[in-house]
């Protein structure tokens, strides 16, 4: 029984996160490395190979965390503090949509007991998350929005832990 609301957990999450990874903007660092490493080859076919090139490595999302996570299952105590935090974390997105995130609201997400059940696997994911949090406290919706693909980002990361957590 405690499988089943910590997977739909999992689910709202990820589903949180589909609408707040438009506004990304640290994604285009990886496409201008490719293009400086294909330009030595040859300066005749690099105008016609740079409109291809430009289009494929357009990154949908970040690259997974160098932190490999157990897989603990969906009734176990890890998974249940996990999805959590991940609940708690997710409603500072849509806070910071809006402008609206305290001191107050960032504590709530990111301290007490739940926080303290992540497996000590997840924690730097879950480190680069709360950073992240962090950067919207006190930010009214114009100014938090330059932080919303950090937030979306860091979110995603650690969508896909509590993911493998549970599983």
């Amino acid at each position: 029984m405690r499988t089943l609301p910590a997977r739909v957990l999992v689910v709202v999450a990820a589903l949180a996160l589909g609408g707040c990874g438009s506004s990304g903007g640290a994604t285009s660092t990886p496409a201008a490395a490719s293009p400086s490493a294909s330009a030595p080859s040859t300066p005749a076919a690099s105008p016609s190979e740079t409109p291809s090139a430009t289009p494929t490595p357009t990154p949908s999302t970040p690259a997974p965390a160098a932190v490999t996570v157990k897989k603990y299952g969906g009734a176990s105590a890890e998974c249940a503090a996990s999805s959590a935090v991940l609940m708690k974390a997710t409603t500072i997105g849509g806070l910071a949509n809006q402008g609206k995130v305290t001191q107050a609201d960032f504590e709530k997400a990111f301290s007490g007991a739940d926080v303290n059940g992540v497996p000590i696997d997840a924690v730097p994911i879950l480190a680069d998350l709360k950073t992240a949090s962090l950067t919207v406290v006190g930010l009214d919706a114009a100014a938090a929005s330059a932080h919303l693909g950090q937030f979306a980002d860091a979110l995603g990361r650690f969508t896909t832990a509590v993911q493998t957590i549970c599983s």
